[in-house]
């Protein structure tokens, strides 16, 4: 076999491996423990997978329905909340959650990664049912954190190397 028809099939082997997200994923999976600690960050600064603040606010999430009887025990929270110590320091809207107290919650998040999406996804009730007050897809990395992970956590690199290493096998 030539050369060039060496480089075709490896050319075509590449497309097929990126068409079944096959190289994403082995990239993905390496990169497991980043994401989750970019999520972490994430909620810490109380950030949703597009980048806004996480919804309810503490003085949107008043009873009958929500939390917090009124909003000045919402703002008492809030302000409490800005005393704790957190694993890494981050700057967010005081109103909006982080969903920190002791880490917990934090800690009961998994990566799932399905054939094309990367997810989020809880490890037990008391998580689902967080995840379900703030919506599922609250959960996830925003695109600034994507960003981290293929740019300075490696990612990219990663991800070029395997590209590589298909195109030029043989």
């Amino acid at each position: 076999m030539s050369v060039i028809d060496q480089l075709l099939a490896n050319a075509k082997a590449l497309n097929d491996a990126l068409e079944r997200n096959d190289v994403q994923r082995e990239v993905m999976e390496s990169h497991r423990d980043d994401i989750m600690e970019l999520q972490q960050i994430q909620l810490l600064e109380g950030k949703d997978s597009n980048g806004e603040d996480l919804r309810p606010y503490y003085s949107e999430d008043l009873k009958p329905m929500g939390y917090f009887h009124s909003k000045e025990s919402a703002g008492r929270y809030a302000a409490w909340k800005g005393t704790l110590s957190y694993p890494f320091t981050v700057s967010r809207n005081a109103d909006a959650p982080n969903l920190y107290i002791t880490g917990v919650f934090h800690s009961e998040l998994d990566v799932q990664l399905n054939p094309d999406t990367v997810a989020i996804v809880p490890t037990t009730i008391y998580a689902q049912g967080i995840m379900a007050k703030y919506g599922m897809g609250s959960f996830g990395l925003n695109s600034d954190k994507w960003a981290e992970l293929m740019d300075e956590r490696g990612g990219m690199t990663d991800l070029m190397t395997k590209v590589k290493d298909i195109l030029w096998k043989g």
